[in-house]
């Protein structure tokens, strides 16, 4: 088999999964942008769903490129088949084979709209004359898409609210039990437990932009008896990381009673 077979349909697998992908992604971003609260970093919503349909969209026309395809060809030139059944053939099967497999007559035809697709550009490519020209063609038809729909979806993103101090101890008390009982913005609380007057502190303070300190101190002290002690943890929390800076002084006795 010639090699340049092996190349063309290799390089249209690539530039039909970027379209099909491409329409997938725009398609469930959409559906998103019409039932999610918050619209933020929708365009990187939608290379991350392009990227994940790719890998799966990319899986199947690659297999279907190099058997069902090459086949399809190999009987173009020997019995000297015209472009619309070349096209055609590559559309039932994919038909039948998606709907074999899926038993879905919904899947059925998008198999076979995708399997067209590929066939169409396979055959334009195919027929060109002056091949570089022509992969530059497919390349910005496959691609153009796919910087429109970014482009698109950063325009109507909203724009990221500011990260507070508020919610960086929120970020802090929402993942760690231990501090569920400080105060949920930077005060002091008092309480009594098993007979232990405890003060709770919650501090935080701003290192750079969207970075900041929190620590969680709570002193402890037992009426009657002079025991006393401190407890301090430090975490260091930007708007999508959290991280335990240290832990200094005696856990509280009461944690294990």
């Amino acid at each position: 088999m010639d090699l340049s077979i092996i190349r063309r349909k290799v390089f249209n697998t690539l530039s039909v999964t970027l379209l099909v992908s491409c329409l997938l992604s725009f398609l469930y971003m959409i559906r998103s942008v019409e039932t999610s609260v918050n619209d933020y970093k929708l365009a990187q919503g939608f290379i991350l769903g392009l990227l994940l349909y790719g890998f799966y969209v990319g899986v199947v026309i690659l297999i279907y490129a190099h058997l069902i395809s090459v086949l399809i060809e190999l009987l173009r030139n020997k019995f000297n088949l015209n472009s619309f059944t070349y096209i055609i053939l590559h559309g039932l099967v994919g038909a039948l084979t998606g709907g074999v497999v899926s038993k879905s007559a919904l899947v059925a035809l998008c198999i076979a709209g995708i399997s067209i697709l590929y066939a169409l550009v396979d055959y334009w490519q195919m027929n060109q004359e002056d091949k570089s020209r022509s992969i530059k063609y497919i390349l910005l038809v496959s691609f153009l898409p796919i910087v429109c729909s970014s482009i698109y979806f950063a325009s109507i993103s909203d724009p990221l609210p500011p990260f507070t101090a508020e919610d960086a101890i929120a970020s802090a008390i929402d993942d760690h039990s231990i501090t569920s009982e400080f105060p949920h913005k930077i005060g002091t609380v008092d309480s009594k437990e098993k007979g232990y007057h405890i003060t709770r502190e919650t501090r935080a303070k701003k290192i750079k932009r969207n970075t900041y300190s929190v620590r969680f101190i709570e002193k402890w002290s037992k009426d009657g008896e002079g025991e006393s002690g401190e407890f301090r943890t430090f975490y260091e929390i930007t708007r999508n990381s959290l991280t335990l800076h240290s832990i200094s002084g005696e856990e509280p006795p009461y944690y294990n009673e």
